[in-house]
């Protein structure tokens, strides 16, 4: 069912279906589809096995290239339409031969790799790592980490000046030119945020778990279904998702304009919405009773402007809100850093600002 109002059958929305089960099986399709999902330059849909590239050109599917040898984990297109895969640990291309060429050895394996308007980003995904990076490779060809995560990166996508990822519950956005990490919108602890994309003539992002997907605005968030989710694009002014498990591909036409009709809901405890720069007690109090790990609260204290009271009344307060010691601790270690005397002295009510 469609939350805040937006119907199924509602007239301004339309759904079609570009892919399922019984349209593989009419073709004699019977892959077992990844996770990858890429758009062309020419708006064709990039899909893949875990040895082979399908694009999907209108109510085609084509095997393109020849099966590869190692296992594809992810691939983006260039600005400039060359398609970049990661194979194993390799950061791979098509040569003009059509043959994957191996162009770099990656950090590790399984990498995730998404494109910019000049760049391309490669992340860690491994949930067994204790530090997931974010790296950016530049035309020239020289790649740059841009920070570590304690939490695998699901997704990245490029937002004005700013690089949006999906780390755990949450999306957050990180500002190269100021080095700031930020909190944008996070989920209950138990839902892993699986992919985000943004439909950049509204603004409006999108992301989604592997059963719901949301859109979230400036302080406006809403639950577009609860029935579906996936790895989300927008392109050709519609939302496509795919859920390789259900083997279904569909488009969604008609978001923007629901949307707008919608009056936006009363903020809940299920968001923790942008908050204004820098972070204070009440931010962080925010974020532990939304349930974020104190590894996310802590890297997100590390990466931004801060503006805390530690005396022993907010200390006592902090603590009766759910943050833990070691983010107390953090907090502590943030000012230390800002002010090189540690926490400062204000008291009493301050204490909850």
């Amino acid at each position: 069912m469609l939350a805040y109002g937006l119907k199924d059958n509602s007239d301004s929305l339309r759904f079609e279906i570009l892919l399922n089960g019984k349209l593989l099986k009419d073709i004699h399709l019977d892959e077992k589809f990844t996770s990858v999902l890429s758009i062309s330059n020419d708006k064709s849909i990039l899909l893949s096995t875990t040895d082979k590239f399908y694009l999907l050109k209108k109510d085609t599917i084509i095997p393109l290239g020849q099966n590869i040898t190692g296992e594809i984990f992810s691939c983006a297109f260039t600005s400039e339409g060359i398609l970049m895969t990661v194979k194993d640990d390799d950061l791979c291309f098509f040569d003009t031969a059509g043959n994957l060429a191996k162009l770099y050895k990656l950090p590790n394996k399984g990498m995730g790799i998404s494109s910019g308007k000049e760049v391309m980003y490669i992340y860690d995904r491994n949930k067994d790592q204790q530090n997931n990076g974010l790296y950016v490779l530049a035309k020239h060809g020289k790649c740059t980490k841009l920070f570590d995560v304690p939490k695998p990166i699901n997704s990245v996508v490029e937002k004005n000046n700013a690089i949006l990822f999906a780390a755990g519950c949450a999306i957050f956005s990180f500002d190269q030119e100021i080095n700031k990490l930020k909190p944008i919108i996070a989920l209950p602890k138990d839902k892993e945020i699986i992919s985000i994309t943004v439909y950049f003539s509204t603004n409006w992002i999108y992301f989604s778990t592997d059963s719901a997907i949301y859109a979230v605005k400036d302080s406006n968030a809403l639950k577009i279904t609860d029935e579906l989710g996936g790895v989300l694009k927008y392109s050709n002014n519609r939302l496509i998702v795919f859920n390789p498990e259900k083997k279904l591909l569909i488009g969604i036409y008609g978001l923007e304009s629901k949307i707008a009709s919608i009056k936006p809901p009363a903020k809940n405890a299920s968001t923790i919405l942008q908050p204004s720069q820098p972070l204070t007690n009440a931010s962080i109090i925010n974020m532990a009773n939304q349930n974020l790990s104190d590894d996310t609260i802590i890297s997100i204290i590390k990466k931004s402007e801060v503006d805390f009271i530690l005396n022993v009344d907010a200390t006592i307060y902090l603590s009766e809100n759910k943050v833990s010691s070691p983010v107390i601790m953090e907090m502590k270690n943030a000012m230390k850093r800002k002010t090189g005397t540690g926490s400062n002295g204000k008291a009493g009510e301050a204490g909850k600002k």
